[in-house]
Formats: C-alpha cells, sequence, structure tokens
C-alpha cells in the first residue's frame, strides 16, 4: 500500500491500490498460438455437411418443386421458384468484382507457376 499525507492533518493515510482488470495484460493471451488460420469449426462444418448430404439429392430437389406445383397462387409460386433459384445459381459479378477475381487468378498463375495455355 502506498502511505500519502492528509493536507488537513499532516498524518498518514492510506491510499488503495489501483485496481487491476482479472485476466492477462492488455495485447497478451492465454493461448499464444491461437487458433489456426483456415481451420474449421467443427460442429458447424458436420452440420452444414449433413444439410447438403440430405438437400443435394435429386429426390429432395423434385419434392421441392413439387410442392411448389402446388401452391394455387401463380405470383406466389412463381416467385418461390426465382427464390428457390436464388440459393443455387450465383448472380453476376459486377465489374469491381470481376476484375478482383481476374486479378486473383493472375496472381495465382504466377505464384503456382501454371499457364492459363494449354496444349
Amino acid at each position: 500500500m502506498v502511505m500519502a499525507t492528509n493536507n488537513k492533518t499532516n498524518k498518514p493515510t492510506a491510499k488503495a491500490p489501483a485496481k487491476r482488470k482479472p485476466g492477462p495484460p492488455k495485447g497478451k493471451t492465454n493461448n499464444p498460438n491461437g487458433r489456426p488460420k483456415g481451420s474449421k469449426n467443427k460442429v458447424h462444418y458436420d452440420v452444414k455437411k449433413a444439410i447438403a448430404e440430405r438437400v443435394c439429392t435429386p429426390e429432395y430437389v423434385n419434392g421441392i418443386f413439387e410442392d411448389i406445383s402446388l401452391v394455387f397462387d401463380s405470383d406466389k409460386r412463381a416467385k418461390l421458384k426465382i427464390e428457390l433459384v436464388k440459393l443455387f445459381v450465383p448472380r453476376p459479378m459486377n465489374d469491381e468484382e470481376q476484375k478482383d477475381k481476374d486479378i486473383k487468378s493472375a496472381i495465382w498463375e504466377k505464384l503456382s507457376g501454371e499457364n492459363g495455355n494449354e496444349d
């Protein structure tokens, strides 16, 4: 404890120590190596894999289209089909995204030693 003096009586008074947050100091961690970059969340990966195995079968997809065909209102039926297609067909890239993809592809080809010319 640090001792300080009271200005009125000039008697020493005890000063409380500064409160410190629990845990390691800022910038430090209890797990210095951390989670490896690119590692998968195991549970999340397993759930996605199980859903994909179930959903990506011709029977399941045909069942969805059969269910949609049972919708009476043609506008709702069309909207459902459009939303379903959006899940499986990627949207077109805008100019910026296409340029970015081209740059990444060129860099990858340079780094990997691949040539775009195949004979």
